[in-house]
């Protein structure tokens, strides 16, 4: 693998999206309606964690925005 391919792999199709919530500030894909991958900044895991107490595998708060942000058209299905 290239390291464009690389570079591709890891960070192409994500957009920023803030969580209606706690506001963490997250990079989210979705490459199907079933398939969502969030990449965590360390300040964003902080922010959600300060409010859960743990890193969880999944926050319902940021789900929910994130499928809100779906049905608003700020985030494609690609």
């Amino acid at each position: 693998m290239t390291l464009t391919e690389r570079q591709e792999y890891l960070e192409g199709g994500f957009s920023e999206l803030a969580c209606a919530r706690c506001e963490a500030l997250v990079r989210v894909r979705k490459s199907s309606p079933q398939q969502t991958s969030v990449q965590w900044t360390a300040q964003a895991a902080k922010r959600c964690a300060g409010d859960l107490g743990a890193l969880v595998p999944t926050c319902l708060d940021l789900r929910a925005s994130i499928d809100e942000a779906v049905r608003a058209g700020k985030l494609e299905v690609t």
